[in-house]
């Protein structure tokens, strides 16, 4: 029988991995800043503890934004930040700008009931439980990006239009379709479809956004409330 002492894991690695797994789970809602610094240094810095070094970067520098913008020669004058970690953060930063700046693809234009039908169709039909689509559009009605917001059953009143407009502002959308499957079979919408649909339209409505229809996919079938008079 080996007796020998087992080695310790450090109490930051474990760390790391729950961070990456919160991460995986929802994305950076509800993180505060140095949570978010801790997460990126943890791919540059590797073998120690990057909390305490994410918190002084943000009491240097206040914000995430003040931390991405900092010169290379005012990160590098704290403690155990080097060349690298400041190059890093300074790719973050410009990596956005890029991202914000770089020209858009040629988008999917949806101009009928028919293209609309395909691309709910798609992403939702024979799908085993509930999921909640949103298609993000443009003001010429191309599509910016597609979504799924969230799969499984909840209280889809509480929780889709504060999460959907928090993503449509992102998006920078100026009109959304949004659409679920009926794993069931049943086209027949219910009447948390029909509420959620009166609260997304309302939510949407006040910050200039215009909800176009709710679609359910039940099996191959397409149902439009809006075609229903229901919207």
């Amino acid at each position: 029988m080996d007796e020998r002492p087992q080695k310790r894991v450090p109490d930051h690695v474990g760390h790391r991995h729950r961070l990456k797994e919160r991460f995986d789970r929802q994305g950076l809602q509800g993180w505060t800043a140095y949570e978010v610094l801790e997460l990126l240094l943890t791919y540059v810095i590797q073998r120690r503890d990057v909390k305490p070094l994410a918190k002084l970067l943000i009491e240097r520098f206040h914000t995430v934004k003040g931390v991405l913008n900092a010169p290379a020669d005012r990160l590098e004058e704290l403690p155990g930040l080097g060349p690298e970690t400041s190059r890093f953060l300074r790719l973050c930063r410009d990596l956005l700008v890029f991202y914000l700046e770089e020209p858009e693809p040629r988008r999917t234009v949806v101009d009928s009931p028919t293209r609309v039908e395909e691309l709910c169709r798609s992403r939702l039909e024979g799908l085993p439980e509930e999921h909640f689509l949103v298609l993000f559009l443009d003001n010429r009605h191309r599509l910016i990006a597609s979504e799924v917001v969230h799969h499984g059953t909840v209280d889809m009143s509480v929780v889709y239009p504060r999460e959907i407009m928090v993503r449509a502002l992102r998006h920078r959308a100026a009109a959304l379709l949004v659409a679920h499957n009926h794993p069931g079979g049943s086209s027949t919408p219910s009447p948390g479809d029909l509420k959620v649909t009166r609260e997304l339209k309302q939510a949407a409505a006040t910050l200039g956004i215009r909800l176009l229809d709710h679609l359910i996919v039940a099996g191959s079938r397409v149902v439009s409330l809006q075609e229903l008079g229901q919207f």
